[in-house]
């Protein structure tokens, strides 16, 4: 049973579905959700939005924009068209002396929060389809948190009023893009406390899939779903793995600035090797499909950190059940691995950048190929066909 409605499929599984951060290149799983919304459609006999297939839909920064339209029914292709319609209005940059605060105003997108989500929507509101999990990072306090709407969870009763739209925009809050989200928190007493919030991917959640496990089978989130390769499903879906490197020589010369921007984008590349790393210990993936850790490999990201073959090893030494069915959906953005899927007119220095607003189109193409390659639904049937 879902906080906010029952969802379709087998009653002895549960599915979930992770979305990582990355601005604009949310156009990279928006298109997998297109194709994996139609193959479900197709498989099952019925056409529904994805927020009645999952239990329970995470996501950060980008991917919270995206959870949290699953979850009021949206139909996968208009989380697609958000991207296309206000993408460019949302990353039009301030009057330089501004820039040395943030790159963008706050003002476009929460005003396309508010008409999009709803003033009145709150994050408890039961027009939700399905449990929703929200992560930010609270400046004021120095911690991470991690909104949901299940009524059984410690900090629904202070957090169910708040308003969808501005949860959702203390996720964005990515430091050097926008300011920080200002938010006033009930208290539980009657009063309340103001907090800044900023991205959740300033933190090792920018790939949540890992705390979406946790949430679905942790006791103390009170779902308490049981665990197993036959029962749990998550799919986890990426906004590409990207190698940060700084040309020899150029390091040096760096400001305040620069450094400050390079910092806050490593830490999301590190952040979703962490997470997947993490996920392929745990999980197993669906037979014959591309994995996550294929696609660190063919960014280079393997030097120095755990490969595939290393960590086969590892489960092998661990012999451990594996608690799961997981499975990775996201790119490599290399040249080499745009080649291969026939895109090699992109450039994936510029496409990499998640405020990239004239690479629109080819995020989208990306994200195309990425879903006609890995988004197979067919395998993962017994989850959602009764």
């Amino acid at each position: 049973m879902a906080a906010h409605g029952t969802t379709t499929g087998p009653a002895d599984k549960k599915r979930l579905l992770s979305i990582d951060g990355g601005g604009l290149l949310g156009l990279i799983p928006a298109e997998c959700l297109i194709r994996m919304e139609e193959q479900l459609n197709l498989m099952t006999g019925s056409e529904l939005p994805l927020g009645k297939r999952f239990d329970l839909i995470g996501g950060t920064s980008t991917g919270a924009i995206i959870a949290a339209g699953l979850c009021l029914g949206w139909p996968a292709k208009q989380l697609r068209d958000f991207y296309l319609q206000f993408g460019q209005e949302i990353f039009t940059k301030v009057f330089l002396p501004l820039q040395l605060w943030h790159k963008y105003p706050s003002g476009p997108l929460e005003n396309r929060l508010k008409e999009k989500f709803g003033e009145k929507t709150t994050l408890g509101d039961n027009t939700l389809l399905t449990n929703l999990l929200v992560v930010s990072k609270n400046a004021t306090l120095g911690n991470i948190w991690f909104f949901n709407n299940n009524p059984e969870g410690k900090f629904f009763a202070t957090n169910k009023d708040l308003p969808l739209w501005e949860v959702v925009r203390a996720s964005t809050a990515a430091p050097t893009f926008f300011p920080p989200q200002r938010m006033a928190v009930p208290d539980g007493l009657g009063g309340s406390n103001e907090y800044e919030f900023i991205d959740g991917g300033v933190s090792t959640y920018n790939n949540p899939s890992f705390q979406v496990f946790l949430e679905a089978t942790e006791p103390s989130y009170h779902f308490q779903w049981p665990a197993g390769t036959d029962q749990l499903l998550l799919i986890s879906l990426g906004t590409g793995y990207t190698p940060m490197t700084v040309p020899l020589g150029k390091a040096a010369d760096f400001t305040l600035v620069q450094w400050a921007q390079f910092i806050v984008e490593d830490l999301l590349a590190d952040a979703n090797l962490q997470q997947n790393v993490l996920m392929h210990l745990l999980g197993e993936a669906p037979p014959a499909m591309r994995s996550g850790m294929q696609e660190m490999d063919a960014a280079g990201i393997q030097d120095g950190t755990p490969s595939a073959a290393v960590l086969d090893h590892v489960n092998a030494l661990l012999g451990s059940k594996k608690q799961l069915t997981y499975q990775r959906m996201t790119i490599g953005l290399t040249g080499e691995r745009l080649t291969a899927l026939g895109l090699s007119d992109i450039d994936p220095a510029k496409v990499s950048q998640m405020d990239a607003v004239d690479q629109m189109g080819n995020m989208q193409r990306i994200g195309r190929a990425i879903a006609e390659e890995q988004v197979h639904m067919e395998r993962l049937r017994a989850f959602f066909v009764t």
